[in-house]
């Protein structure tokens, strides 16, 4: 059972009696989630005072799990008697604060660690994945979660590996997309087995696309080619889709391994897809889930790249847009 707690000063406040409609959602484009919810309130004195107030904590548990905590940033009051309210979680203050920062030959984990240990709102680390990666780069005037995204961006194509961004329990986790691979389940009752919650499909739509395919990658340093990886197979049925990228101060061996890396992001067949599903607290954008759907011919592990959850009357729904790996 999903509950919302509130807390003002040093009391928290089970909440859940006044709320109407409970909604939680992520991407993979953006750091951190966000959760509305809305109550009903009225001036009668026989009615329970509202502790929501901008700047609460607010905490969502299920079963005594906690799937969301974070700030009241928004409020809205119509004269219908309903209160709606917008949370985010702690990643929104790196989202809303800009520094700067030159990073002179450390590791890319090292430089995040760097970044969280001297933010003005302390930002607890659980655990962030080994990125040896060096990192020799000015940040000048730019949002913090900007940086951070981008160090991640020179590991990933460095190193070919995906990284994913989470905040749980207040705490923020990198770890590589591979170890996020989910297989939630739900249960009509207790007393019977649980079913795997890709079998609840309902409305899926996939759509495939070479639009953004790249199926050549020059790597450029100071105008010359340091290396050059294609794929002539797709070449020949799909034309040339060629991507340059500047990587000056790398040697020879670092342009191979960064061509190689993005060819192997960049040279696929991409697809646009989307799903209704019974919802789970597991689901979240940048965790792998596997799809067969035979109407569309969804087949195999896809990336979560957004997810919306309704919760309304004791029902837990989701909306969910996926991606190839």
């Amino acid at each position: 059972m999903h509950e919302l707690f509130i807390t003002s000063g040093s009391v928290e406040t089970n909440i859940t009696p006044l709320v109407g409609e409970i909604s939680w959602r992520s991407s993979i484009e953006e750091l951190g989630e966000q959760l509305n919810f809305n109550i009903i309130f009225n001036d009668d004195r026989y009615f329970p005072d509202n502790p929501v107030d901008l700047g609460s904590i607010v905490r969502l548990i299920n079963n005594g799990e906690e799937i969301f905590r974070g700030i009241v940033i928004d409020e809205q009051r119509n004269g219908r008697g309903i209160i709606s309210y917008t949370c985010f979680d702690y990643a929104f203050y790196l989202n809303k604060s800009k520094e700067i920062y030159q990073f002179n030959g450390v590791s890319a984990k090292k430089a995040i660690e760097t970044i969280l240990g001297n933010f003005p709102v302390p930002i607890d680390i659980g655990k962030i994945a080994p990125m040896p990666t060096i990192i020799l780069k000015i940040y000048n005037d730019m949002i913090i979660s900007d940086i951070i995204k981008d160090i991640i961006d020179i590991v990933e194509k460095e190193r070919g590996n995906k990284y994913r961004l989470e905040m749980k329990q207040g705490r923020l986790y990198i770890e590589e997309q591979n170890n996020l691979v989910i297989e939630p389940t739900f249960k009509f009752a207790d007393n019977i087995q649980p079913y795997e919650i890709a079998r609840s499909i309902s409305n899926p739509s996939r759509k495939r696309t070479i639009e953004n395919m790249k199926n050549s990658v020059k790597i450029i340093s100071d105008g010359r080619v340091l290396y050059e990886a294609r794929d002539n197979s797709l070449v020949n049925k799909y034309g040339l889709l060629q991507e340059v990228k500047s990587a000056d101060g790398k040697n020879s061996a670092e342009a191979r391994n960064m061509a190689n890396n993005m060819l192997e992001e960049l040279g696929k067949i991409f697809e646009e897809n989307s799903v209704e599903m019974i919802g789970s607290d597991e689901v979240r954008a940048g965790r792998l889930i596997q799809i067969e759907e035979p109407l569309t011919g969804m087949s195999g592990k896809y990336l979560i790249k957004d997810v919306n959850h309704t919760l309304k009357n004791g029902i837990h729904r989701m909306q969910v847009g996926l991606g190839v790996i």
